[in-house]
């Protein structure tokens, strides 16, 4: 009895985790290391420009 729980078990748990892996959402997407690296450029240039803003706001008050 306890060798068919203990296999059962084992076969739930890896099921369960067969489920999460199959719902995940970057599954679906798969980034390169191009695009990662246009991700960041792009991040950083958003940044600067703010910081820009920001800058102009502080010497025009």
């Amino acid at each position: 009895m306890i060798d068919n729980f203990a296999i059962a078990l084992t076969h739930v748990l890896m099921a369960i985790a067969l489920w999460r892996l199959l719902h995940r959402d970057d599954l679906d997407r798969e980034v390169g290391p191009r695009m990662l690296w246009q991700q960041q450029r792009d991040a950083e240039r958003m940044a600067a420009m703010a910081a820009e803003v920001a800058e102009d706001r502080r010497s025009d008050a």
